[in-house]
């Protein structure tokens, strides 16, 4: 997969050389099933009608932009989400720089210059999928302009569980609430962090709330199952022998334990 990044200085070299796509657009936080669902969709269009797969997102998150002040949680860095999109068939991954620019440029010129601009043949986005200025650009204005340009657009409907919308959102409510066994139905996997054992949580990782749950560590093509303990939003404690383990973990977290180990 190639991961292009694109900003407003490199855009119209960017342009001269982009290959036709059939591209999905959204933030995409953890690639949760709803997403998956949409990257989907945008695969069956780009095989039939013989396009590239493209996902077009953005990096910073846009409220960290915005909101400088507010923490924003991320689920997982852009790396990892690289790997969750290659996996699913994506050949390419547009990162699009956000900034307090882009944050005012209007809905039908975002458009012309990151969809239109980038060859986009086929257009797949969510149902509540918003872009431009304020967020003005609904999937309406957006359904109006690629009729103006002749290019498909294919809406995705809400993927709920439970009456409850799949959401980025509902993923970290869940975390904070430590209801880790039910992000597996969300997500399709459990969540998984990178943990460094001298440092602490690498970045754009949430971790849950303080508590102590089970977790399955992968280390050398195996999965040692043990209880790990948040201390505080960068920081926990492994019960286990952590000599024996590699300084950089990867750590699926199964269920929150109602007590403490001693």
């Amino acid at each position: 997969m190639q991961i292009v990044f694109v900003n407003a200085h490199n855009l119209q070299e960017i342009k001269q050389s982009a290959p036709d796509v059939a591209m999905a657009l959204g933030y995409f936080d953890g690639v949760h099933l709803g997403h998956q669902r949409v990257i989907q969709t945008a695969k069956e269009k780009a095989k039939s009608q013989n396009l590239s797969l493209a996902v077009l997102s953005f990096f910073p998150h846009p409220k960290s932009v915005l909101f400088p002040n507010k923490e924003v949680f991320y689920l997982e860095p852009l790396e990892q989400k690289a790997e969750k999109l290659e996996r699913l068939g994506v050949h390419i991954f547009y990162v699009v720089e956000f900034t307090k620019e882009l944050a005012k440029v209007e809905p039908d010129q975002f458009l012309s210059d990151y969809i239109i601009g980038l060859n986009a043949k086929e257009i797949i986005c969510g149902f509540d999928y918003t872009y431009g200025a304020k967020a003005s650009g609904t999937v309406d204005t957006l359904a109006a302009y690629a009729a103006t340009q002749q290019v498909g657009l294919t809406v995705v409907e809400k993927f709920t569980r439970n009456e409850q919308k799949i959401s980025s959102t509902l993923i970290r409510r869940y975390l904070t609430e430590g209801k880790l066994n039910e992000l597996p139905s969300l997500l399709g996997s459990f969540y998984k962090t990178k943990y460094c054992q001298k440092n602490g949580l690498l970045p754009n990782y949430s971790l849950p709330n303080v508590g102590s749950y089970k977790v399955l560590i992968e280390a050398r093509n195996l999965y040692i199952e043990c209880v790990a303990t948040v201390l505080c939003k960068k920081h926990i404690q492994i019960h286990y022998e952590t000599s024996t383990l590699p300084n950089l973990l990867t750590i699926q977290w199964v269920d929150q334990l109602e007590t403490v180990p001693s």
